[in-house]
């Protein structure tokens, strides 16, 4: 899911491996050391046995068919957008020793074709989207976390966060819920048109953050000429059941952080992961509902799984 780059999110880019950043930088590309001549056959099997630990290390152990072994997946070099929920995860919980950071998804996916990066983590509906546009690459089936997608109320709203995270837990059981869920991972999503729509109730402002890379959570539906996705469902379904008439503000992830604070709008959603709400509710930036929407996190590689 794309997540912020805004000033509250004080991840860094770097071309070390050190700190997990390695955009644009191909690893193990030193200048070899020319073995000295008097080297005895015992420091050969050294060099030798130490760089198949090496490379074992790097790529994990491989399977029957020749790819790297799915269950080594933790040692492998792992791409992922900067600041998106899958950064926070997999640097916060997992503790990688070689996370590559890269600015945004496009940029994952030339690593990952260049092999600079063995495979990507992301959230399962961008990673969907991914291979569809590039299909000879492969979702692996086993997921490596899990990721939640808030909402961001004002904080002049608690009123709002309130009703909001009252209405979670129903829609969350419901068939609504559900049937979300199952539209959200068929390819193309195709959005409910029948959601009510009130007309004369008190006005609900939200920021849709539809930067390019939010499909299928929030995204410009030109052949409805309204804003459609995951996310915009949800609060359609919380604006009908408790009254709201919603006026949409859509536009990039910054221009929506700032209006929120500025207090312009009073509701911000759009791929907001739950891993960085702690840091926004610190800040004293937004409220943060409960978790309305749940998402695994998967890797995109370049090779075929076996079956």
């Amino acid at each position: 899911m794309p997540r912020p780059q805004s000033p509250q999110q004080n991840r860094k880019t770097s071309n070390t491996a050190e700190d997990g950043g390695a955009a644009g930088r191909i690893p193990g590309k030193e200048k070899p050391v020319k073995p000295k001549k008097e080297q005895t056959g015992f420091r050969h099997l050294a060099t030798a046995l130490a760089c198949v630990l090496l490379a074992l290390s790097l790529g994990g152990c491989s399977n029957q068919s020749g790819n790297p072994d799915p269950a080594q997946w933790r040692s492998w070099r792992i791409g992922v957008p900067l600041a998106w929920g899958a950064d926070y995860y997999l640097t916060d919980y997992e503790k990688l020793p070689l996370l590559y950071r890269y600015d945004d998804g496009s940029e994952c996916l030339m690593g990952l074709k260049f092999g600079y990066i063995d495979a990507i983590v992301v959230d399962d509906l961008y990673a969907q989207e991914i291979v569809r546009l590039n299909p000879e690459l492969t979702i692996l089936d086993e997921p490596v976390g899990q990721d939640q997608s808030i909402a961001y109320v004002s904080t002049e709203r608690q009123d709002l966060l309130e009703e909001i995270n009252d209405f979670i837990p129903d829609f969350r059981e419901s068939g609504e819920y559900a049937d979300l869920c199952l539209r959200s991972e068929a390819g193309e999503f195709v959005p409910n048109e029948d959601i009510p729509a009130v007309e004369d109730g008190p006005l609900l402002r939200v920021a849709l953050a539809v930067s390019t890379g939010n499909y299928p959570y929030a995204y410009y539906d030109f052949n409805t000429d309204s804003p459609q996705g995951v996310d915009v469902e949800f609060v359609k379904q919380f604006a009908a059941a408790y009254g709201y008439a919603i006026e949409w503000y859509d536009s990039d992830w910054d221009a929506c952080a700032v209006a929120l604070t500025n207090h312009q709008v009073d509701l911000f959603v759009g791929g907001c992961s739950v891993y960085y709400a702690k840091a926004e509710e610190e800040a004293g930036s937004a409220l943060c509902s409960n978790p309305y929407f749940d998402m695994d996190l998967v890797l995109i590689v370049d090779w075929e799984e076996e079956t």
